[in-house]
């Protein structure tokens, strides 16, 4: 199971303010891009699918986003957990209509792509694992009441599956 492997310290955003959806992306994709895990093509690409492919998961107790574009933007695989300070409105997926205050994002970086079979599953694989732990109150709850970074990490490593 490479998830685990794929989380990283350094990619750990606590309380980040940002207005809106297109400042959290601008920002994102900067430090992604700097730090080497992503092309300059990736900030337009997510903003694209986010638009096309909302990402929002209307899972209790919080709405959890999970953006993520596709493998060609990407160099390195990563999983990037932030926290906002306060919620951003984020369209439901699937339901572009259905608007959620969201806190938690889990930004996703994949290599392996739809033609790759084995990408395409881990992809899926992930994204059940992460919806299993978001409706797990006592895991949300480690993150709501994290103080740092490494407790936030140890949160999301704490998560069944991963």
């Amino acid at each position: 199971m490479a998830n685990r492997d794929t989380i990283y310290r350094e990619l750990i955003q606590l309380d980040w303010e940002v207005a809106d959806q297109t400042e959290f992306f601008d920002k994102m994709a900067a430090k992604l891009e700097k730090l080497g895990y992503v092309k300059d093509t990736f900030a337009d690409a997510i903003k694209t699918r986010e638009a096309n492919f909302p990402t929002a998961l209307p899972v209790e107790p919080y709405p959890v986003a999970i953006p993520h574009a596709d493998p060609q933007h990407i160099i390195k695989p990563f999983i990037a957990c932030t926290r906002l300070k306060n919620p951003v409105k984020w369209c439901e997926m699937a339901n572009n209509d259905q608007e959620h205050d969201v806190k938690f994002i889990f930004m996703l970086g994949f290599l392996g792509g739809h033609d790759d079979p084995n990408g395409a599953n881990e992809h899926v694989e992930l994204l059940q694992i992460l919806v299993t732990n978001f409706q797990n109150p006592e895991i949300m709850d480690k993150l709501v009441n994290a103080k740092t970074e490494d407790e936030y990490m140890e949160a999301v490593l704490s998560m069944e599956g991963l």
